[in-house]
C-alpha cells in the first residue's frame, strides 16, 4: 500500500529515459532472495494483474501478432525481461541476474481465448488456473497472456511476475512499457533494438567473485563506521528510531500473534480469483468529508466487506479483530522506475464485527496513524535489511520461519496508478485487478490498484478453503455504498450549517454519525 493520501504515485506509461537499465550480473537483495526461499508448491511467490481493455470502434480486436511485435519493440525498456537467475556454487551467495542465452519471447507471451461471449466468471476462473502454476526458474520470471473472446469484443491481458523480480509499485512500470497515454501511441511499431546477451558466468567465476565479495565486505563496514563517526548525533537519533521500531514489530507480532480465523488455512496448489471495481470519486468523497486518506477508506471498506463475508459463513465476529499486513513503499522519487523490492510491511488490526461505518473508518485511520508515529515501518525496514548481510543458508532459514509464523491474517496491498486514460494498441484500459501471493497458513489476500478513476479490487483465495470468495464483491459494494451515504449525509448537514455552501472539511472522523443513515 502506498504511504500517503490519494495522489498518483506511479508514473505510467514510461519511456526509455525514465527506466533505470538493469545490469547483467546484478545480485538479488536480501528481501528478493527471501521471496525465492519462501516459495513452495503451495506458496507461489508471483504477482499478477488482470488488465481488461476495450478495443476502439474501428478495430474489433487486438491482433496478437501485432501485440507480439509491440512487446518485442519495447523489451529494451525492461532488460530484466530477458534475464534469468543463476546461483553461486554451494549457495555461497545470493543469486544473480544474467542474460538468458536462449531467450524466446513466444514462450513468455501467449495467446488464449474464451468461448465467446466470455463472462467475468469464466475469465477469472481461467486466470486463476494460470496463476496457480509456478514460474519456471530456468527462464526469465514472467509471463503475459492475451485473452480474447470476452463480451463486447473486449480483450484481457494477464501479467505474471515473480515477487523476487518486482514489487507492486515497480510492477506498474514493468507491465506498462506496452502502454501509451494516447490511442495512436503504437500505430507505427518500430523495429526492435538489437540485443546481444552477455555470456553466462561459469561456476568457477561465480565462486571467485563471491570470495572477493566476502573478502572486501569488511570495507563496507569500515565505511559505515566512518559515516557514523562523522555524524554521531544524527546517527544516535536514527538508532533510537530504529530501536523503537524493532521493539514495536517484535512486541506486536511475536509476543501477540494474530488470532486464528477461517482465512488462515494452509493453502493448496490451486487458487480462486474474484474482481470488483468501485469509483475512485466515491472513495475520495469519503476521505474528503471525514478528513482521512484513501488508504484509510480502503482498509475500512475491506474490513467491513470481510466481516460481512465471515458472518455469511456463520462465523461469529463479535469482538473479532483480524490483523492485516499492509506493504508500504520506501522508494525515493529517484527510484520510482527501478526494479527490485523497496517495500516494508506494517501490521494493522481491523475490526470485523458490526459497527458504525464512520467509527470503523476512525479506527482504521487511527491504526495507520499509530503505525506512522510508532516507527514500526522503520523497524520492519531494518529487520528486512539484515538479510543483505546474513549468509544465504541462515537467510533461507529465517525466511521460512517468517513465512510460517502467524504474524497476520491477510494481506491488503494498494498501488496507486495514473488517473488518466491508458491505451494499448488503441484499446482503452478499463480495469487492472491485482493478484496476490498466499503465504503459509493464509487462504486469502486483497490487492487494489487505482487507475483512470476506478479502484480495482482483486480477491485471491485458496481454491478449497474459500469456494465462495466471489461473494466478497457484493459485500465490498455494500460497504462502500454505506460509507458514501454517511459522507453525503455529513456533507449535507455541513452545508446547512454553512448557509448552503457545501464543504468537505468540517466533518470529523473522530465523531461517529447519529445513526440516521444506517450503521
Amino acid at each position: 500500500m502506498a504511504d500517503g493520501d490519494d495522489e498518483v504515485a506511479a508514473d505510467v506509461p514510461v519511456d526509455a529515459a525514465s527506466v533505470s537499465l538493469q545490469r547483467h550480473g546484478d545480485r538479488l537483495s536480501g528481501l528478493d532472495a527471501a521471496f525465492l526461499e519462501m516459495e513452495s508448491s503451495t506458496r507461489h511467490m508471483h504477482l499478477g494483474a488482470l488488465l481488461i481493455f476495450d478495443p476502439p470502434e474501428e478495430r474489433s480486436r487486438v491482433v496478437f501478432s501485432s501485440f507480439l511485435k509491440l512487446v518485442r519493440s519495447r523489451l529494451h525498456l525492461v532488460p530484466r525481461y530477458r534475464q534469468k537467475l543463476v546461483s553461486p556454487p554451494l549457495r555461497s551467495g545470493a543469486p544473480l541476474w544474467v542474460d538468458d542465452q536462449h531467450f524466446d519471447l513466444a514462450y513468455h507471451v501467449r495467446h488464449a481465448a474464451l468461448p465467446a461471449p466470455g463472462t467475468t466468471a469464466q475469465l477469472t476462473e481461467y486466470c486463476a488456473r494460470i496463476l496457480s502454476r509456478q514460474l519456471d526458474r530456468d527462464r526469465p520470471l514472467w509471463e503475459l497472456y492475451v485473452i480474447e473472446g470476452l463480451a463486447e469484443g473486449r480483450v484481457a491481458l494477464l501479467s505474471k511476475n515473480h515477487h523476487a523480480m518486482v514489487d507492486g509499485l515497480a510492477g506498474v512500470d514493468i507491465t506498462s512499457v506496452m502502454f501509451d497515454f494516447t490511442p495512436d501511441g503504437a500505430r507505427d511499431i518500430p523495429a526492435p533494438q538489437p540485443w546481444h546477451p552477455k555470456p553466462t558466468p561459469t561456476k568457477g567465476r561465480l565462486a571467485a567473485e563471491q570470495a572477493v565479495r566476502v573478502a572486501t565486505s569488511p570495507g563496507e563496514l569500515v565505511e559505515s563506521a566512518q559515516r557514523v563517526a562523522a555524524a554521531p548525533w544524527k546517527t544516535a537519533r536514527k538508532v533510537a528510531s530504529v530501536g523503537r521500531g524493532v521493539a514495536k514489530v517484535v512486541r506486536s507480532n511475536v509476543v501477540k500473534p494474530a488470532p486464528r480465523s477461517l482465512l488462515n488455512q494452509p493453502p493448496g496448489t490451486h487458487r480462486r480469483f474474484a474482481i470488483q471495481r468501485v469509483a475512485l470519486e466515491d472513495v475520495r468523497t469519503i476521505k474528503d468529508v471525514f478528513r482521512t486518506t484513501v488508504n484509510d477508506v480502503v482498509l475500512a471498506v475491506t474490513a467491513d466487506a470481510v466481516g460481512r463475508f465471515l458472518r455469511r459463513r456463520t462465523v461469529r465476529t463479535d469482538g473479532l479483530w483480524l490483523r492485516a499486513m499492509v506493504p508500504v513503499s520506501t522508494r525515493e522519487g529517484s527510484e520510482s522506475h527501478q526494479l527490485g523490492n523497496r517495500v516494508v510491511s506494517v501490521f494493522v488490526d481491523l475490526p470485523m464485527f458490526e459497527m458504525d461505518p464512520i467509527e470503523r473508518l476512525r479506527v482504521c485511520h487511527d491504526g495507520m496513524s499509530e503505525v506512522r508515529s510508532s516507527h514500526a515501518a522503520v523497524g520492519a525496514n531494518f529487520l528486512i535489511g539484515l538479510g543483505d548481510f546474513a549468509p544465504p543458508t541462515l537467510h533461507a532459514m529465517a525466511s521460512r520461519v517468517a513465512v510460517n509464523s502467524r504474524l497476520f491474517n491477510f494481506l491488503v496491498t494498494n498501488v496507486p496508478g495514473p488517473q488518466a486514460p491508458i491505451y494499448c494498441m488503441g484499446a482503452r484500459l478499463l480495469g487492472a485487478f491485482p493478484f496476490t501471493p498466499l503465504a503459509a497458513n493464509h487462504a486469502f489476500g486483497v490487492g487494489i490498484m487505482s487507475i483512470d478513476g476506478w479502484m480495482n479490487f482483486g480477491f485471491t483465495a485458496d481454491y478449497d478453503a474459500l469456494p465462495d470468495v466471489e461473494d466478497l464483491c457484493g459485500h465490498l459494494v455494500d460497504a462502500v455504498g454505506e460509507l458514501l451515504r454517511c459522507a453525503e449525509a455529513a456533507n449535507e448537514k455541513s452545508s446547512r450549517l454553512h448557509g448552503g455552501q457545501r464543504t468537505g472539511t468540517d466533518a470529523d472522523v473522530i465523531t461517529a454519525h447519529d445513526g440516521s443513515t444506517g450503521g
